[in-house]
Order: C-alpha cells, then structure tokens, then sequence
C-alpha cells in the first residue's frame, strides 16, 4: 500500500465546523491533556504537551461526520486481511491555548500492524484564527511538511509518522482527532504466492 498521508481542504463546510465547534465548548468538560508511553529514551512525559481534551462520540451526534469520513477512508485506505475500524470510536476535541503545544510523537506508541487500534491518525480542523500552533508531519529526516491550516480542512495519515502541534502564540485552536484501527478479517482468504 502506498498510502501515507492525505490532505482535504474543506472536507467539512464552516457551518459544520461551527456547529462541532459551538456544541464541544457548551456541553463537554476539558481536561489537561496526558500522554502515555512512548519508545525514545529522552522523553519527558512532563514537558512533551500541553493542551486540553474532552472524548465524545461525535458520529452519533452528527452524522454528516461519519458520512464524509467514512468515504475519504474507504476511498484512500486498505489493507489486505484487515478490516478498517472507526465507527464506534469516540473523537477527541483537542483546545490550545496561548503556549500549549504538543512535542514529536507517533500515535501508535510501536504497536504491531495486527494488534494496532492506531493505524492512521485523523485531524479536523474547526477554526483558524489562531496564531502558529501548526500541525507538522515529519516525513523524513530531512522534510517537514506543514499542515494547511483552514476550517474544516482534514488531514488522514499513518499513525507511526512523527508529529507536532508548536506553540500557539495568540487565540486558541480547536481541533477533532481520532483513529482508524484494524481488526483482522477472519473470513479473508489467505494464499501462498
């Protein structure tokens, strides 16, 4: 599979993203944000992020979420013997503010493709009148891509690429993060080549 990452300017209409936006700030209670494991040895679980989240099944409240994220996954990802696991999971709404930030990391803390409940990492944008705070994928070790910033612009990419969130440096950043895992297909016909 050649699949690596895939940006979508405006996969989601402003009023969506209000209407997303607008509901996460009146009913749902944030919380500091923590990170759990991770393999290199100079990690600081204390210093590596700051920013606050809430979890929510937001599929069940808008639909329309579902609707377009079901068909940009079944349209850009596959992976033979497995099938691809989504629906049921809950976003997280993720809030920065002035200085939060999220260092390097990888989502799916090593896990082996069989096991992985975080194949591929999905970000939504809800606003953009934030300063810096940018989202960047490192490629390689030489390239750093800058994620477009832009309401209802989404991102899907493999949840073992190294990524960041820098510093917010003036208003906040609301985004909607989940992931895609994998279960394996038990009725998938397996054939020697």
């Amino acid at each position: 599979m050649s699949f690596t990452y895939k940006t979508i300017p405006n996969l989601f209409t402003k009023e969506e993203c209000d209407l997303v936006l607008k509901f996460s700030l009146e009913n749902l209670t944030l919380n500091t944000a923590e990170t759990t494991g991770n393999n290199q040895s100079n990690y600081d679980k204390i210093n590596h992020r700051k920013s606050n989240v809430a979890f929510y099944p937001y599929y069940e409240k808008f639909p329309f979420l579902l609707e377009k994220i079901s068909k940009l996954i079944n349209d850009n990802i596959s992976v033979k013997g497995f099938d691809l696991d989504y629906d049921d999971t809950q976003f997280q709404f993720t809030e920065y503010k002035i200085g939060d930030y999220f260092e390097w990391h990888t989502d799916n803390n090593g896990k082996q493709i069989t096991q992985c409940d975080r194949y591929c990492s999905l970000v939504i944008q809800l606003n953009d009148d934030y300063e810096e705070g940018d989202l960047e994928l490192k490629l390689s070790e030489d390239s750093t891509m800058v994620v477009e910033k832009g309401v209802g612009n989404t991102i899907i990419f493999l949840s073992n690429i190294e990524h960041r969130v820098t510093p917010v440096e003036k208003g906040n950043r609301y985004t909607l993060v989940n992931w895609v895992g994998l279960k394996e297909n038990n009725s998938f016909k397996k054939t020697l080549l």
